[in-house]
Order: structure tokens, then sequence, then C-alpha cells
């Protein structure tokens, strides 16, 4: 076995772990300690639109990658840091809609106990990275070691943290005219 059998190994071991990891969390974050969310039905026909428009954005950018495969184009990024950032920008999509139009948070979730998960993702989020840092694993070669999926995802975490701060900041400001 390669070095790269046991990265993948070792990623879809993370992944599972991950799951199982969000299970308990979400039964611990939602106030009735259901692993869902429960939304109403204004809320769920945003969220249905927003998974429309995520969709359309991953089958855009999936198709930007077809044409260039097809024409042997290569990006100074691994391939798979780029087939994340397409779903974390799919995802994005879908976050950013949801926190504009009231349909982010469920009736049931208790936005301290998420907020707190958030900052605990970030934080385990950090610690590849300083390792990275530290190691000298990341340099300015390019864009092809693990660590970039975790600078990948805390920036995205920070952009849907900021539609969410300025989403609160709006609503409050339209309360208050």
């Amino acid at each position: 076995m390669t070095v790269g059998n046991y990265a993948g190994i070792g990623f879809v071991f993370g992944l599972m772990f991950a799951a199982v990891l969000c299970v308990i969390l979400f039964k611990f974050a939602n106030s009735n300690r259901k692993i869902m969310s429960d939304y109403d039905e204004r809320q769920e026909v945003i969220r249905n639109k927003g998974y429309k428009y995520s969709f359309y954005t991953v089958l855009a950018l999936e198709a930007v990658m077809i044409v260039l495969s097809v024409s042997e184009l290569t990006l100074p990024i691994a391939t798979y840091l780029v087939h994340l950032g397409i779903i974390l920008i799919g995802c994005l999509v879908l976050c950013i809609y949801c926190i504009w139009n009231d349909a982010y948070w469920g009736l049931n979730n208790n936005r301290k106990r998420y907020t707190a998960i958030i900052v605990i993702a970030i934080v385990l989020n950090i610690i590849p990275i300083i390792t990275a840092i530290t190691t000298g694993e990341i340099s300015g070669e390019g864009f092809d070691s693990l660590p970039v999926m975790n600078i990948m995802v805390i920036v995205w975490m920070a952009i849907i943290g900021i539609a969410a701060i300025v989403k609160k900041l709006v609503k409050n400001e339209s309360e208050e005219a």
C-alpha cells in the first residue's frame, strides 16, 4: 500500500467518526434531543428553494470542471481540494440563502449550544493548520496538502458567520427604525 492509500483509508475513517460525532452533537444541541432540526412550513419552503439554488451552483461548477478536464487544463490545486471547494460553495449558497431568509435556525435548535459546537469545530480545524505550518508541510509550492482542507473549511465557516452577523445587524437596524 502506498502513502496515498493510507491517507485515503484514514480519511474515510475520519469521515465515519465525524458522522457519528455529528449525530451525538445534534442530539445534544437540539432542545428536544432529536437529531434533525424542526422547521415550520415557511422555513421548509425557503430551505427547499435554497437546496435548489445550491444544487444548480454545484452542477454549474462541476460542468466547468468537466470542460477544464476535457480541455486538459489543470489548476494549481489538488483535484480533491477543487471538489471540496465546489461542495463548500454549494453549501455556502444554501446557508447564506437560509440565513438571509430566516430559515437557517430550526425551531428546536439551541443556538448557544450550536455556537459552542461551531467554535470547537473552528479550533479543531486550526490545530492541523498550526501543525502543518510549524512542520513546514504548508509551503509556497502549491495547494496540495490536507491542511488546506482545514483552511477552506475555516474560511467557509467564517463567511457563514459573517453572513449571520450581518443579517442580525440588518434585522436589528430595521426593527429599531
